[in-house]
């Protein structure tokens, strides 16, 4: 893409953090706006915002994420996640500004035993899926030119997640208890920044799925986090730890259509873990 003025809502959350930091790497200019300074409920200020700014791209990280939490508090979810967008889109569309927007593999009720396709029929399970595919049909609905992203199972530097909750219990020496029937894709917020920077490039809009590759299921992942502690982690079943939203059993996602367009292929999950183990030891050794 020509020379960019890139707007990042979110920006102070977990993946907008690595996205911000990753684009300027790239050399676009970047704002950086976290929710103290644009909240994507007040309309208003949305279009202040990108009125005063003028971004030749919206990369719409911000978002409610808290899964069993919204099923208790879904207006609030709603808000946020479906709302929110929405009020973006509209900006977006008055001032033919095109948007990247986050979604989640949570939009997929996880039955079909088979890698979603970007084409597949959604079904979310969760208050939090339903509102994230409010957000996707809300970008749909106003613009032409826009990316929508799905993704899953992310973690990575400046947040809470469940590569981090298992570090800690791990170094306390507890024996972990893990669900083992629900598969996905873990994805590092590093290796998925590094693959929005590359499709915003290409300008080739439409619906990707962007994961990390290869396929596995909560314990593994925890066991692949903790095979430096020795840590005990013992596989339960969904059913043996209730939660009060549900989520999809097997939610991987078909990566054809993003590979196909930026041109190459995606790293694998235990790469991306094993590389953000070791930055991790790094920035406790400075």
């Amino acid at each position: 893409m020509a020379e960019s003025k890139l707007l990042v809502t979110g920006a102070g959350g977990m993946l907008g953090k690595a996205l911000v930091a990753c684009l300027e790497s790239r050399d676009h200019k970047v704002i950086a706006m976290p929710k103290e300074k644009l909240d994507v409920t007040n309309y208003e200020q949305v279009q202040a915002v990108l009125s005063e700014q003028k971004p030749s791209l919206v990369l719409h990280c911000a978002a409610y994420t808290k899964v069993d939490q919204a099923e208790s508090e879904p207006a609030l979810a709603f808000l946020i996640n479906g709302y929110g967008t929405e009020n973006l889109a509209v900006a977006c569309n008055q001032l033919d500004i095109p948007m990247l927007y986050i979604s989640s593999d949570y939009v997929f009720d996880g039955n079909q035993n088979r890698p979603y396709t970007t084409w597949d029929q959604t079904s979310p399970l969760s208050v939090y899926g339903k509102t994230k595919l409010a957000g996707e049909l809300a970008v749909q609905r106003h613009l032409k030119r826009f990316y929508i992203v799905r993704t899953s199972w992310l973690y990575g530097p400046n947040g809470q997640n469940f590569v981090e909750t298992i570090l800690r219990l791990a170094s306390e020496g507890k024996p972990l208890r893990v669900v083992a029937d629900q598969f996905g894709s873990p994805t590092c917020t590093l290796s998925l920044s590094e693959v929005i920077a590359d499709l915003i490039e290409t300008e080739r809009y439409g619906v990707y799925h962007a994961t990390d590759d290869g396929v596995t299921n909560w314990c593994e992942f925890a066991r692949e986090i903790t095979k430096e502690f020795q840590s005990e982690v013992i596989a339960i079943e969904t059913k043996d730890m209730p939660r009060p939203a549900t989520r999809p059993k097997y939610s991987v996602m078909d990566k054809t259509t993003l590979i196909n367009t930026i041109g190459r292929e995606l790293p694998s999950w235990q790469e991306s873990l094993a590389n953000y183990i070791s930055l991790k030891k790094s920035e406790a050794l400075v």
